[in-house]
C-alpha cells in the first residue's frame, strides 16, 4: 500500500459510511433535546397533578366545613321543634340532623392534614357528642331547660367558625406552597435548559468537525490540482467511503503527474530534435547572406532574409519550449542581483530595433525605479517577451510605454501597447500555457501562447506577480511587481 494510502486509514471514531455518520449525528443530537422534552412533559405533568390534587382537596375542605356550619344549625333548629313544640314527629329529624353532623365530621377528618385544625375538628367532634344526650330524643325539655343549652351551641358555632377559619389558612398555606413549587420547577427548567443547551451545541461542534473534516480535506486537495501542484496529496481521514473518493484523487493526481512528466519529457524531445537541423538550416542561410555560395540579387537578398527572419523565430519558439520545460522541472531558483532597469531595457530594445523602425512604433520609457533584485537572463526574458507581444499587436504608428517606479517600497513595471486590447473573459486564462487570444493580428506569425506563462512563473518564483489592469488611454496594459530587496 502506498504511504499516501497508509495516512488514509479511518480514525476509530468515524463509522464505515459518511451517510451512518450524518445519521448518527442526528441521532446523538436529538438524544438530550428529547430527554430534555421529555423530563420537561414530565416535571410539568407533576406540577399539573399537584395543582389538580389541590384544587380538588381545596374545594372539598371548604364545601365540607361549610356543610359542618350548617349542620350545626340545622341541629339546634330540628332540636327547638323537637322540645319547644314537643312534637315527637320531629325524633327523626333530629336524629338525621346529628347523623349528618357525625359524617361531615368524619369527612373531615380524613381531609384535614394541618394540626390546627384537626385539633379544633376534634373539639368540635367531643362537644357535639358531650351535647346530643342532653338532646337526644325520649324526654321534652321545656324551654328554660333548652335554654339552657344554647352555650353548648354557642361553642359549636364557634368552633364551627374557628374550623372554617383554620381551614381558609390551611388552604392559603397549600396555596403559597403550590406556587413555590411552580417556581422551582421553573428554575429547574431553567437550569435543565442552560445545561442542554451548552451539551447539544458541543456535541453539534464535535459532529460538524467530524463531517467538515473530510470535506475540508478533499477540498484542499481538489484546489491543490487545481492549481496545478502534483505534489502529495494530505492526508484524508474520515469515513470509509471518504477514504475511498480520496484514493480516486490521489489517483488522479498520479495520472496527472504522469501526463504532465509524458508532456515534458515530449517537448524536450522535440525540442533538442528540432534544435540540430535548426542549427543547420541557420547556418546555411548564414552562408548564403555571407554571399560565400555567389553574389546575391536583390531578390534573391530578399528570399534569404524572409529565411533568416523565419528561422529565428523558430529558434525562439524552440527557446521558449525549452525554456518553459525547464522551468515546470527545475523548482531552483537562482541568486537574485541588482540589476539595472534601463541597460537591461536597453540591450532588448535593441534586439526589437528591426520590427519596431519596420513599423514605425515609438516606445515611451519612464524609469523612476531604476534598479531590481533579479536573475538577469530572466529579467531580459521578462522584458523580451511583453515587448514581443506588444510590438506583434501595436498597430502601425502606434505607441508602447514602459514604465517603473516604486509602490509601497516595491518594485513596480508597466508595460503598455495601443492594440486591439484583451477581451475580459481571455484575461485569466492569458497566462495559462499555449493559451492564445482570439485576437490576433493577421500579418503576424501565431507564437507559441507560452511567453506569457513564462514571464508568469518566473514573477511567482521571484515572489512577485503580473496581472492586466486598466490603465486608459493603453488599450492592454500589464503590471509586475517584485518584491522590495531583504
Amino acid at each position: 500500500m502506498p504511504p499516501i494510502f497508509a495516512r488514509m486509514l479511518p480514525g476509530p471514531y468515524y463509522p464505515r459510511s459518511f451517510t451512518i455518520l450524518v445519521i448518527v449525528a442526528m441521532g446523538v443530537l436529538t438524544v438530550p433535546l428529547a430527554s430534555g422534552l421529555i423530563n420537561a412533559i414530565h416535571i410539568l405533568q407533576g406540577v399539573v397533578d399537584t395543582q389538580r390534587q389541590f384544587t380538588r382537596s381545596s374545594l372539598a375542605i371548604t364545601r365540607d366545613v361549610r356543610l359542618v356550619v350548617e349542620s350545626i344549625n340545622e341541629l339546634q333548629r330540628a332540636a327547638g321543634q323537637y322540645h319547644l313544640l314537643q312534637d315527637a314527629d320531629f325524633a327523626s329529624t333530629l336524629r338525621m340532623r346529628y347523623e349528618d353532623l357525625r359524617t361531615q365530621l368524619k369527612r373531615l377528618d380524613t381531609q384535614l392534614v394541618d394540626a390546627p385544625s384537626r385539633v379544633t375538628l376534634t373539639r368540635l367532634e367531643t362537644r357535639s357528642r358531650a351535647l346530643y344526650p342532653q338532646l337526644k330524643p325520649g324526654t321534652f325539655l321545656d324551654s328554660t331547660q333548652f335554654n339552657t343549652l344554647n352555650p353548648s351551641f354557642d361553642v359549636l358555632h364557634q368552633s364551627a367558625r374557628t374550623l372554617q377559619s383554620q381551614s381558609d389558612t390551611a388552604v392559603q398555606q397549600e396555596l403559597l406552597t403550590l406556587e413555590t413549587k411552580v417556581k422551582s420547577t421553573r428554575q429547574r427548567l431553567i437550569v435543565l435548559a442552560l445545561a442542554l443547551i451548552p451539551l447539544t451545541l458541543l456535541l453539534a461542534a464535535v459532529f460538524s468537525w467530524m463531517i467538515n473534516r473530510p470535506i475540508k480535506q478533499l477540498k484542499a486537495s481538489i484546489q491543490q490540482l487545481g492549481q496545478a501542484n502534483l505534489d502529495p496529496l494530505p492526508a484524508i481521514s474520515g469515513p470509509q467511503d471518504m477514504i475511498e473518493l480520496g484514493r480516486e484523487i490521489d489517483w488522479l493526481r498520479q495520472r496527472l503527474q504522469a501526463l504532465e512528466e509524458q508532456k515534458l519529457r515530449f517537448l524536450r524531445h522535440v525540442s533538442h530534435e528540432l534544435k540540430t537541423p535548426l542549427a543547420s538550416l541557420r547556418e546555411g542561410v548564414g552562408l548564403l547572406s555571407d554571399e560565400l555560395a555567389g553574389k546575391l540579387n536583390k531578390g534573391q537578398r530578399s528570399i534569404v532574409e524572409i529565411m533568416d527572419s523565419s528561422s529565428r523565430e523558430l529558434q525562439r519558439r524552440i527557446e521558449d519550449l525549452l525554456r518553459y520545460s525547464n522551468l515546470v522541472r527545475d523548482n531552483a531558483q537562482p541568486p537574485a542581483t541588482p540589476q539595472s532597469l534601463p541597460d537591461t531595457l536597453t540591450a532588448v530594445l535593441a534586439r526589437h530595433q528591426l520590427p519596431l523602425n519596420a513599423r514605425r512604433i515609438q516606445v515611451d520609457t519612464h524609469i523612476a525605479a531604476a534598479t531590481l533584485h533579479v536573475d538577469r537572463s530572466q529579467l531580459e526574458t521578462i522584458l523580451d517577451n511583453l515587448l514581443s507581444n506588444a510590438i506583434k499587436f501595436s498597430p502601425e504608428d502606434g505607441r508602447i510605454l514602459v514604465d517603473s517606479a516604486l509602490v509601497n517600497g516595491s518594485v513596480t513595471l508597466w508595460v503598455c501597447d495601443q492594440g486591439r486590447g484583451i477581451p475580459e473573459a481571455e484575461q485569466s486564462q492569458i497566462f495559462e500555457p499555449f493559451f492564445q487570444g482570439a485576437h490576433q493580428p493577421d500579418s503576424a506569425i501565431r507564437g507559441s501562447g507560452l511567453g506569457l506563462s513564462i514571464v508568469r512563473e518566473y514573477l511567482l518564483d521571484a515572489g512577485g506577480q503580473i496581472e492586466v489592469i486598466a490603465r486608459p488611454p493603453w488599450t492592454t496594459c500589464f503590471r509586475l511587481t517584485w518584491p522590495a530587496p531583504p
